[in-house]
């Protein structure tokens, strides 16, 4: 397989691409057109997938590229929620609320895919930071600044956690 050179190599910024000019077709069409609302924010989440992948692609790191793939999966699902509201208020059939809902699976699917591909041991991903865990920073802080030990009791809890 060659080696990637554009993030518009990309077949799930393509599938993307191509599912956001669907849906932006849709919405120039009947009783759609006339909910302002709804179609801004149905063409700005959908053009946002295509958009986070091709920012994550050129930031230079892989880990701020999973980054961006997350957004771009977050704007997918409000995609995906809007669609919903367009079929709840007739203004898509079912037949392609499903179409078009299935197209974003697949993107989801094969971006999910491309990200656990990436962090994969011997991948290339050589740091994915753990997200911190709140309560024991603010614990950490407590301890640092007072110069006192947290209460036994949440001493425990943290044992508990590890």
């Amino acid at each position: 397989m060659p080696a990637v050179r554009r993030f518009t190599d990309l077949k799930f910024w393509q599938k993307a691409r191509a599912w956001s000019k669907e849906i932006y077709r849709l919405t120039k069409d009947g009783e759609f057109k006339q909910d302002r609302r709804l179609v801004s924010q149905i063409n700005d989440s959908s053009e946002s997938v295509m958009a986070n992948i091709a920012e994550g692609f050129g930031r230079g790191t892989q880990g701020e590229f999973v980054q961006f793939l997350g957004y771009a999966l977050g704007s997918l699902n409000e995609t995906q929620a809007h669609l919903c509201a367009a079929y709840d208020r007739e203004y898509v059939s079912k037949e392609k609320f499903g179409e078009l809902f299935q197209q974003g699976t697949e993107v989801r699917k094969m971006t999910v895919a491309f990200m656990q591909a990436m962090i994969r041991p011997g991948s290339g991903v050589k740091h994915v930071r753990k997200a911190p865990n709140f309560t024991e920073e603010v614990w950490e802080r407590y301890e640092r600044i007072t110069g006192r030990k947290r209460p036994e009791m949440f001493v425990q809890a943290k044992d508990e956690e590890d």
